[in-house]
């Protein structure tokens, strides 16, 4: 059983019906299913994907039971992901969400931090437990 984090962006492909992206994203879902995965993702991603999709709180609450019922459990950013996130913030300079979503991922030891975020992807970042960051597009699951 694999641990997999799901980035912020892979949501929206799905969730929005992405023509190019969502196909890609519901193969992840599915192989995910089959190979009986823990499936992850930080209360930051879902807290952006309910602000960023949603014009009333009633598909903000719709959102966010699409994601529960895909069987996703929430990471929390606490205090052991702390110093990965100064870490990420002051030396590698990423975004603040960034660096949440990845010190969240890396203190719950996750296997495979999923993303199509090429800011990421190009830096060849190595996180205290993750074991690999890869680009959701390419044939890694």
């Amino acid at each position: 059983m694999t641990r997999v984090f799901w980035d912020t962006m892979l949501f929206v492909y799905l969730l929005e019906g992405n023509p190019q992206l969502a196909p890609r994203v519901r193969e992840l879902l599915t192989r995910s299913y089959q190979r009986g995965d823990t499936l992850l993702t930080s209360c930051l991603a879902l807290g952006e994907v309910m602000a960023g999709g949603s014009k009333t709180q009633a598909k903000a609450s719709l959102m966010r039971a699409k994601i529960i019922e895909m069987g996703f459990s929430f990471l929390p950013f606490e205090l052991r992901c702390v110093d990965t996130f100064t870490s990420l913030r002051s030396e590698q300079l990423l975004k603040a969400p960034d660096s949440i979503n990845l010190a969240s991922a890396g203190a719950a030891g996750v296997d495979v931090f999923l993303t199509g975020d090429t800011q990421l992807l190009k830096r060849g970042l190595h996180v205290p437990g993750i074991h690999i960051i890869a680009d959701f597009t390419l044939p890694i699951l």
